[in-house]
């Protein structure tokens, strides 16, 4: 099935690129991209750092632990998942993250992975409500909103989920403990405590105070985010405001649910170049050259600061076999000690 997803991206990919890649005039890109601001370029790679400390931030919200979790472990932790996610495929990076950190600050993976849960619907709620107050500005393609309806649903309907769950802890345990009777009886320990860990994750939300403060941060994120983009616009002279930025960046995030590539190669640059020229009239020179380069903006920072993380934190493969376990928890079988 890994398989079958992983080859199903390569080929989307491949086929998202040349599709939109077709009748380009090379010579005019490298020219659009020679032409670009280098100054405004490095400001949004700046900005887009700070956007990482916002997640940071936003994340340790989430965890609301006793003793607070050092924010430089969870500002490299989330640069070690993104590096991953960029090299490997089906979004390893999200389990390397909550490994990591259950080696760096002792937290359970399971209340790790439950806060991804809490980041993404938060992400996918906010993006929409974006979405829906650009609809009053711009001239949205109609074959945008089904999927946006949907998308709202579904994602509403997880939130309220969550916030229940939140709310009510012992009753969402009490649950479980029923549904793991069916589970044979010597998994059943282990099975309860992933399960309270995984609601301990969602306590946060609970928490009116924490709750706004983690809607704060999310909204702040995205804006930021769409700042980086603008900050792209401005260094290409592109003749587009702050709204367009804030849409190309609601329509690439959404994109993440296509199947691609490690790094989204192929799928993102093609949703740029598309709502460039067909929703904002870019010339498709400006368009691609555009696309290539801010997509690079959003690639190479994790690629260096995850590495730069893992060394610093290098005492972590001391304690234990990072990779070995990281295999193990995607299935794939771990060589003997002594075999290569």
């Amino acid at each position: 099935m890994r398989k079958l997803q992983l080859l199903a991206g390569i080929a989307i990919s491949g086929l998202a690129l040349l599709i939109v890649l077709r009748d380009v005039e090379w010579s005019e890109v490298l020219d659009r991209i020679q032409e670009a601001n280098d100054g405004l370029l490095a400001l949004a790679a700046v900005i887009l750092l700070g956007t990482f400390l916002i997640r940071a931030l936003r994340w340790r919200v989430i965890l609301r632990l006793g003793a607070p979790v050092r924010l430089w472990h969870l500002y490299g932790s989330l640069n070690v998942s993104y590096f991953l996610n960029n090299l490997l495929p089906l979004q390893v990076g999200d389990i390397g993250r909550a490994y990591l950190l259950s080696e760096l600050a002792g937290v359970s993976m399971t209340r790790t992975l439950s806060t991804q849960v809490v980041e993404r619907v938060m992400d996918v709620l906010t993006l929409l409500s974006i979405l829906l107050v650009l609809a009053l500005f711009i001239d949205i393609p109609s074959d945008v909103r089904t999927p946006s309806i949907i998308l709202a649903v579904v994602f509403g309907s997880i939130a309220a989920g969550l916030l229940i769950t939140a709310s009510r802890q012992q009753r969402a345990l009490s649950i479980a403990k029923r549904l793991m009777q069916l589970a044979p009886a010597v998994s059943r320990p282990k099975l309860q405590s992933m399960a309270a860990s995984a609601v301990d994750g969602l306590a946060g939300l609970s928490d009116a105070r924490a709750a706004m403060l983690l809607l704060a941060y999310t909204v702040a994120l995205w804006l930021s985010i769409g700042v980086v983009v603008y900050t792209c616009f401005e260094a290409f002279n592109l003749p587009l405001g702050y709204g367009p930025a804030l849409f190309i960046v609601v329509a690439t995030t959404f994109g993440f649910f296509v199947p691609s590539t490690p790094g989204a190669f192929g799928v993102y640059h093609a949703i740029v170049i598309a709502v460039l020229t067909s929703v904002f009239d870019i010339e498709k020179s400006s368009a691609v050259s555009f696309a290539l380069v801010v997509h690079l903006i959003f690639y190479l920072p994790p690629m260096a600061i995850g590495p730069a993380f893992l060394w610093l934190e290098r005492d972590l493969w001391q304690r234990s076999s990072f990779w070995s376990k990281l295999r193990e928890l995607r299935g794939a079988p771990v060589p003997e000690a002594g075999v290569q």
